[in-house]
């Protein structure tokens, strides 16, 4: 005997397969390219550069980034990623001073894989980041005190994970969370900027670390969300320079990094 099959089972068979299938592509790590603009709080930090005194920048950045993405076989992708930030910022320490321009770029070559875990998609990824600071302090503080420009340069290995998780009404919860290993790091501080009878110096940071977290709510091709980046730099090695008739230890102190902010991005 024949047996026969109610065309509204075969009909919510092939509807069940066809979801399945459309949630797994549009979890997916997927070929394009992405544009963001992000508002970010930022402060700069060396806590106790003296006994009782912190030194600090802080202020409100604008930001852009762009990722480019390809997938390839066997769901492994590949990715650039490219960030500047802007703003002003206002320093306190030896006296205070305000508006100092101050940007920030990062470049990152990325790979990783999908893999699908129930109704979400884990995409661990690693790859080289490079990113370069400018800190333009030059002029004089409230007690008398000349700033002088910082030049930041931080080669890194990030190690992350990206997770995506369906939502109702076709959308998607992306969040990534991020540990950045500090490869090398060198800080240029031109106290030349300060006098002429000064050198600047240049000095190497060889600890420290980054965490970069995000959660971004997409519908279709727009997403909407808070990120954090923060930074922890170890003390960097000294150097011994001359000025006059006097002798000099530099270095680069202790210092701390957090950006919190919101981004919007759409992809294309």
């Amino acid at each position: 005997m024949k047996k026969m099959i109610a065309p509204s089972m075969t009909l919510f068979a092939v509807f069940c397969a066809t979801s399945a299938f459309a949630t797994e592509q549009t979890l997916g790590t997927q070929t394009g390219q992405e544009l963001g603009v992000s508002l970010s709080s930022y402060k700069y930090e060396e806590p106790n550069f003296e006994p009782g005194l912190d030194v600090k920048d802080d202020g409100i950045k604008l930001g852009v980034d762009y990722t480019t993405t390809m997938a390839v076989q066997n769901d492994w992708f590949l990715k650039v990623n490219g960030r500047f930030a802007y703003g002003k910022v206002d320093y306190t320490g030896s006296g205070t001073s305000s508006n100092n321009p101050d940007y920030y770029y990062e470049i990152r070559p990325l790979f990783g894989k999908d893999l699908m875990v129930g109704n979400s998609v884990w995409a661990p990824y690693t790859g080289f980041g490079f990113r370069y600071l400018n800190n333009d302090s030059r002029g004089e503080t409230s007690t008398g005190a000349w700033g002088y420009q910082r030049v930041s340069r931080y080669y890194y290995l990030p190690i992350g994970v990206t997770n995506r998780f369906a939502l109702e009404n076709s959308s998607v919860l992306e969040s990534a969370i991020e540990f950045d290993y500090l490869i090398r790091g060198q800080q240029t501080s031109k106290l030349s900027d300060v006098s002429a009878s000064y050198p600047d110096l240049e000095n190497r940071q060889d600890s420290g670390y980054g965490i970069k977290f995000s959660s971004m709510y997409r519908v279709n091709d727009f997403a909407i969300g808070p990120y954090i980046d923060y930074w922890n730099i170890n003390k960097s090695d000294a150097v011994i320079y001359s000025a006059g008739d006097s002798t000099y230890i530099g270095y680069e102190p202790k210092n701390t990094t957090i950006e919190f902010g919101i981004k919007a991005s759409m992809r294309f």
